[in-house]
């Protein structure tokens, strides 16, 4: 839930975050989706990647 709250932040709607997330690779992670790591247990992973990104993107 928390990598789907930190997604839907970025994306600006649930809808577009469920997306991006099942199908979006992730190149810092062999191209493997944010829905392929949570499934291996990498959650923690992939929610301080997209705090970086959000963090990048803001400045």
């Amino acid at each position: 839930m928390k990598v789907l709250a930190v997604a839907t932040e970025m994306a600006g709607s649930l809808e577009r975050a469920a997306l991006l997330l099942r199908n979006e690779p992730l190149w810092a992670f062999g191209y493997k989706t944010a829905d392929d790591l949570v499934q291996e247990g990498r959650t923690d992973a992939v929610i301080a990647y997209l705090e970086s990104l959000a963090g990048g993107a803001a400045g």
